[in-house]
C-alpha cells in the first residue's frame, strides 16, 4: 500500500447473502479510511454503493468475483458523494437488468453529474424495497454529509445500513470493529463525524440521543457502515461514543465561513445593515 493509493482488500462475508466489497485509502497523517460497498446474493441481488472510481478494474473484478452482473437486478445508492458512485457508471453498462435506487434529490444530483436517470427506480417517502424474500426498509442515518442519504433495514436478517454514520479514520484496515482496539476506535469514530458531519458540534444533544436510541431499538445484528470495518456484535458501544462526544468541534477553530465571524467582521458596515 503507498501513501497515497487507495487499496482494494478481499472480499468478505457479512451474513444472511451479504458480503462486504472493503477498500481502504489512506490519508497522509491521518491513517485511512475504510471505503466499502456491500452485495446481497439473494433472489433479487442488491449491490450498495459502487465503490472508488480510482480502483476502477479492480473493484469491478472482486464484484464480478461474487456475482454474473447480467443477474443484478438493483443499485442502491446511499448518496451521491464520489466515494459512493465510483463505478456506477461502468456497472450499469455490464449490468443490463439492474435498476438504480434513490429518492427525488438522489436522482436530481445524478442529473446535474450528468448521470443516466433512465433507470432510476425513485424511492418515494414511505416506500420499501421488496426483494421476494425480505424488505429493506429506508431510515435516515442519525448523521450524514448529504441530505438525500439513504439507510435501511433488512426485515429478514436485521442487518442495518447506516451509510456514512459510524464511519472512523483507523490506522490500519481491519476485518471487523472487534479487531479494532478501542481507543483508536473511539478516536477515530469522534474524529470522522467531526470531519464529515461537522453539524454535530452544534446539534441539540437529545435530540441527537433520541435519532441513536431509536436505531438501539431496532437490535440490528450486523451494522454495515460505509467507512467502517463490519460490526457484528450490537450497535451500543458505537451510539454510545456518538452520543458522548456529540460536542466534538471541527479540527480548525479558525473557521473563516463562521457566521460569528463574519457578524462581527461586517459590524459597522452601511452595506451591511440588513434587517434579519
Amino acid at each position: 500500500m503507498t501513501d497515497t493509493l487507495p487499496l482494494m482488500l478481499p472480499t468478505r462475508d457479512a451474513g444472511c447473502d451479504w458480503c462486504v466489497l472493503p477498500a481502504f485509502l489512506p490519508l497522509q497523517g491521518m491513517g485511512g479510511l475504510t471505503v466499502n460497498a456491500f452485495l446481497h446474493k439473494g433472489r433479487e441481488p442488491v449491490l450498495v454503493d459502487t465503490g472508488l472510481a480510482a480502483l476502477g478494474d479492480a473493484f469491478l473484478d472482486a464484484l464480478q468475483a461474487e456475482i454474473d452482473l447480467a443477474d443484478l437486478r438493483w443499485i442502491w445508492l446511499s448518496h451521491t458523494d464520489a466515494d459512493h458512485i465510483g463505478n456506477l457508471t461502468r456497472i450499469l453498462q455490464r449490468a443490463p437488468r439492474a435498476r438504480v435506487v434513490t429518492n427525488f434529490l438522489g436522482m436530481g444530483k445524478m442529473g446535474l453529474l450528468g448521470l443516466d436517470t433512465g433507470r432510476v427506480q425513485l424511492l418515494e417517502p414511505g416506500a420499501r424495497l421488496t426483494l421476494g424474500d425480505r424488505e429493506l426498509v429506508p431510515l435516515r442515518p442519525p448523521y450524514y454529509d448529504a441530505p438525500e442519504t439513504l439507510g435501511f433495514l433488512d426485515t429478514r436478517s436485521r442487518t442495518l445500513f447506516a451509510a456514512d454514520s459510524f464511519g472512523a479514520l483507523l490506522p490500519a484496515p481491519a476485518d471487523s470493529v472487534t479487531a479494532i482496539e478501542a481507543s483508536a476506535l473511539r478516536d477515530g469514530l469522534v474524529t470522522w463525524s467531526a470531519i464529515d458531519a461537522p453539524w454535530l458540534a452544534t446539534s441539540d444533544r437529545d435530540a441527537l440521543g433520541r435519532s441513536l436510541h431509536a436505531l438501539e431499538r431496532l437490535a440490528p445484528t450486523t451494522l454495515l457502515s460505509g467507512h467502517l470495518p463490519v460490526a457484528e456484535d450490537g450497535i451500543a458501544a458505537l451510539t454510545s461514543v456518538i452520543f458522548e462526544a456529540w460536542c466534538a468541534a471541527p479540527s480548525d477553530p479558525a473557521d473563516p465561513q463562521a457566521i460569528e465571524a463574519v457578524a462581527k467582521a461586517l459590524e459597522g458596515s452601511p452595506e451591511a445593515r440588513l434587517e434579519v
